[in-house]
């Protein structure tokens, strides 16, 4: 009795929770991804350069790096760059060792490397800071890059951009089947950024001598957006 009981019990149940289920409509949706970019002119120079330096001690080899490394701080004020546009970035100080087979490696002195980062903001002197920045004693070039300081504005034009594509996309898509796209499910962003732009540099062993390092900066840099963006369909 107890077990036919449960019987019913759970018959009623389940006719009442089927009686109340909303019936399953397939949804139909298409996912597209967009990208859009937006062109700008560079306001400032980001120069990595550093001074790398050996002694048979790493009390010397430490002593050299910091006389030159005081130097290029010295030239950088001098040519009105402010403190807070020059740092160190990376400092590394590391033995050189000699290996000989069979035998412990025999350390042969030290090396010692300082890394800077230093923000140009008047584009037309970046090749006179470099030069006075090697001239002082920098002999460890790493990189020029051209950037923007705040690319904010670039960035949200560009996810308007990217979404307007993607919109394109799904539309052109749906058109041959005869569908229609709706309205936008789901967004997402992908990757968003700005290329730093590395400028062509002609550099010799003679351009020492002269007043600065001959540099031609780019005319425009590329802020970017992605995004992914779900559609329902019509």
């Amino acid at each position: 009795m107890k077990y036919f009981c449960s019987l019913v019990s759970t018959f009623f149940l389940s006719s009442f929770v089927a009686a109340h289920e909303k019936p399953v409509i397939s949804e139909r949706w298409i996912s597209v991804t967009g990208r859009g970019e937006v062109e700008s002119v560079p306001d400032q120079a980001v120069l990595r350069l550093g001074v790398l330096s050996t002694g048979r001690t790493a009390t010397l080899a430490t002593e050299l790096n910091n006389k030159a490394i005081q130097a290029i701080f010295s030239v950088l004020s001098a040519k009105g760059i402010k403190d807070d546009d020059f740092e160190t970035s990376r400092f590394q100080l590391s033995p050189q060792r000699q290996y000989r087979q069979g035998k412990q490696p025999l350390i042969t002195g030290y090396q010692v490397s300082n890394l800077l980062i230093v923000r140009i903001r008047d584009l037309e002197r970046v090749g006179e800071v470099m030069q006075a920045a090697i001239d002082a004693g920098g002999n460890n070039f790493e990189s020029l890059s051209y950037v923007l300081s705040d690319n904010t504005e670039q960035l949200e034009e560009a996810r308007l951009k990217a979404i307007d594509d993607a919109l394109v996309k799904a539309e052109l898509m749906c058109e041959p089947l005869n569908v229609e796209v709706g309205k936008p499910l789901n967004i997402q962003e992908l990757r968003q950024g700005g290329h730093a732009v590395q400028p062509r540099m002609m550099m010799e062993a003679s351009d020492s001598l002269t007043a600065s390092v001959p540099v031609k900066g780019p005319s425009n840099l590329t802020s970017f957006a992605e995004v992914q963006v779900k559609f329902s369909l019509k």
